[in-house]
Order: structure tokens, then sequence, then C-alpha cells
């Protein structure tokens, strides 16, 4: 017994694994919080309001995704190879790039508020000079988070989420509480932001060297070609999770929109608790195969740990929906409890898609890309058309990501199932 608990404190998937699932748990918990303050101190009416801004901010997002999940990999990639002047340099480059990224979307934001405010439907527009640079400050935290995932920091990166979701709901809470209202919300999460951006890079800091300067356009090109898959992915990912949201914000009442909201909310905590295990698993999978290692026994290890999340997850919400609604919102979001058992089905199947989609892109079969177009159009098609109810709504996103769960696990028999075995015997032999 003793020698089997030794060796599973020594096991770098299971350990790097629980480290990271504490981290993101205990931010996911404060992002929760916010979440459970924000919707007793606001309006039902502003709550919708909010998510719907936040679900557009995953969207546009994206790039930003797409840039952290290339650096993940790129980072994993140069540690094996012991090049941390290049990854040094690297850094505040794109530090650099990303500030001046933030000031033009703050920018756009402030010169356009007015017809993006009607796009929304929203009537204070004032609220996107708030939300601007909330917005592109974001992007900001790309690199460092980046760089300890890739980089295997699991203890740091736990640390990082836990001192950012602490950041994120303190800040915002208490500016509403001071009378800012919603506005306070995205002004305290861009003060948040670049509070743990200079807390996360004196955590990267461990692993800076000196170094030369030299040309980095080979890393740009890496990131950049790369990207562009990552990019169709990430955004079908986003555009599933978030695009609903947006539509039941402008086809239904804003009370319908914020009891949705409410149902998104409280099942996502599924989707914080159970997509932990890509965070670990990316970055190991993607050493391993950049090495000609075999990662199978890695990858059963994964899976059967998500898996496990996932049923355990949706076993609890179909179970527990009215106390768990209760808990984070009061009876105030009680008419949302109706929904969250399938639409936490909906969340178990997305992570499953999120999982394989990962794990394809760390062993480079980039085409699964591809695979997730058609799914999303046939997602925004389905509920432009056939959204009588909120029940409707999620029963065309549950059917979507089944029918996108099926169609991946065929791609990855037919182009990638056998893929790591000659891989590696081809290496065996040479």
């Amino acid at each position: 017994m003793i020698e089997r608990i030794k060796t599973i404190t020594k096991d770098q998937v299971l350990i790097g694994t629980f480290i990271v699932t504490v981290g993101i748990f205990t931010a996911s918990v404060f992002s929760y919080l916010l979440q459970f303050i924000l919707g007793r101190l606001l309006t039902v009416a502003d709550y919708g309001t909010f998510n719907a801004l936040l679900a557009f901010a995953s969207i546009a997002g994206v790039p930003a995704m797409v840039v952290s999940t290339s650096l993940i990999k790129l980072a994993s990639e140069l540690k094996a190879k012991n090049r941390f002047d290049q990854l040094t340099q690297l850094y505040w480059k794109l530090s650099f790039f990303a500030l001046v990224f933030a000031v033009l979307i703050s920018a756009f934001f402030a010169s356009f508020h007015q017809p993006i405010a009607d796009f929304f439907n929203i009537q204070n527009a004032d609220l996107f000079y708030y939300f601007g640079p909330f917005l592109g400050l974001t992007y900001l935290l790309i690199v460092p988070a980046a760089y300890l995932q890739g980089l295997l920091r699991f203890k740091a990166y736990a640390l990082y989420n836990v001192l950012g979701g602490l950041f994120r709901f303190v800040f915002p809470v208490i500016l509403v509480i001071v009378g800012l209202g919603l506005p306070g919300v995205f002004m305290g999460i861009a003060m948040s932001v670049v509070l743990m951006y200079a807390l996360s890079t004196l955590l990267t800091s461990r692993n800076f060297i000196d170094y030369n300067k030299e040309s980095l356009q080979v890393f740009y090109k890496k990131i950049v070609m790369f990207g562009l898959p990552v990019l169709l992915v990430n955004l079908g990912m986003i555009l599933m999770n978030n695009m609903d949201i947006i539509l039941v914000k402008k086809y239904f009442d804003e009370l319908s929109a914020g009891y949705y909201a409410g149902t998104v909310t409280v099942s996502k905590v599924l989707l914080f608790g159970a997509g932990t295990v890509v965070v670990v698993m990316f970055p190991q999978i993607s050493e391993a195969y950049s090495k000609g290692e075999d990662y199978t026994g890695k990858l059963k290890k994964f899976l059967a740990l998500q898996l496990l999340l996932v049923v355990g997850g949706v076993v609890v919400f179909t179970l527990l929906p009215g106390l768990i609604a209760g808990v984070m919102f009061g009876e105030k979001f009680l008419p949302s409890v109706p929904y969250i058992p399938l639409f936490s089905l909906f969340v178990g199947v997305y992570v499953l898609i999120n999982f394989m989609v990962m794990f394809l892109l760390a062993i480079n079969k980039t085409k699964v890309a591809l695979l997730q177009i058609p799914a999303v159009i046939a997602q925004y098609i389905l509920i432009y058309y056939f959204h009588d109810s909120l029940t409707d709504v999620i029963k065309i996103n549950l059917f979507v990501a089944v029918f996108l769960l099926v169609t991946i696990l065929l791609y990855y028999v037919k182009h990638a199932g056998f893929h790591n075995r000659s891989r590696v015997q081809t290496r065996e032999n040479y």
C-alpha cells in the first residue's frame, strides 16, 4: 500500500491534474461567488446584460485563446530543448504586443459605443467605455498563463488561478457595492487583470535567463501556422458554448434572458470542474509527441479522469438542481431550475468534445477544426428557426454537441487511432 501511494505521488498525470484542479476549482468558486453576488445585487435585466456581454467577450477572446494554445505548445517544445533564452525574449515581445492590442480594443469600443449598444439591445451605451478596457486587458494575461502551462509549472499555475479568481471577485463586488453598478463590474475585472499580470510575471520569471537579442520571426511563424487551425477550433468551441446566450438575449424578453443566464451559470460549474483535465493533458501530450514518445498510457489516464468527472458532475446536477440554484442565487432564479439537468448534460458532452479536440491538436491532427464548422452553423440555424422556448434552445445545443462528439470520435479512429503505435515502432526500428 505504501509503495502504491509513493507511485501515485510521483505520477505526473495524477499529481499535475490534482494540483491544477484544486487551483482552477478554487478560482471557479470565486467566479461563481461573483455571479452569486451580482445575481443578488443587480437587477435580473442587468444580470442578463452582464452574461450576454461576458459571452460576447468569450467569442471576441478567441484570438487570445488561439495564441495561448499555440504558445503553450511552443513553450513545451522549447522547454524540451532547454532554450530558455528564447523563451525569455519571446515573453517580453509578446507582452508588448498584447498591451498595444489592448489599447486598440479600448479605443474601438469607445469610438463605436452607440452602434454596438444598439446591436445588443442595451440602453446604456456608456457601458462600453468600461467594457472595452476590460476586454482588451484580458489579452495581457495570455503570455504568463500559457508559459506556466507550457513549462509544466502546475503549482505556480494553480496559484495564478486562485489569486486571479480572488481579485476578479473582490474588485468588482467592491465597486458595485459603492454604487458603480454594472460599469463597476467591468472596471473591477480590468483592475484585477493588471495586478494579475504583475504577479504572474513574477511567478514566471523563475525560468527567465539572460539572452542575446535574436530574430523571433521563426517563432512568430510557428504561432501563426499552428494558430490557424486552432483559431477554427477555439472559435467553434466558444461559439457552441456562448452563441445560445447571445441569441436568447436577442430573441427573448429580458426576464427570460436573465433566467437562461442563471441556468447557464449554474450548469457551467461542471465545465470549470471537469475541464481542468485538459489543462494538464495538453502540454504533457504535446511534449511527449514532440519527443517521439509513446503517449498512449497518459491518454488513457487522462481520459479515465475526464469521464469520471463528467459523469459524476452530470449526476449531481441532475439530482440536485434546485439545491444548487438555491444556494447560488436564492429564490429570484428558481424559475431556472427545470432547465438545469438538461443543460448540464450538454455541458458534459461539451467537456468531452473539448478533451478530444485538444488531444488531437497536441498530436498535430489539426484538421479536426473542419468538423466544428458545420456543427456551429447548424446550431445557429436551428436556434434561429426553432426558439419557441428555452427548452428548445437547450435541446438544440445537446443535439448538435452529441453529433459533433460522435463525428470527432470517428475522426480519431480513422486518422489517429493507430498513429502513435506506428510512430513509436518506426522510431524504435530506426
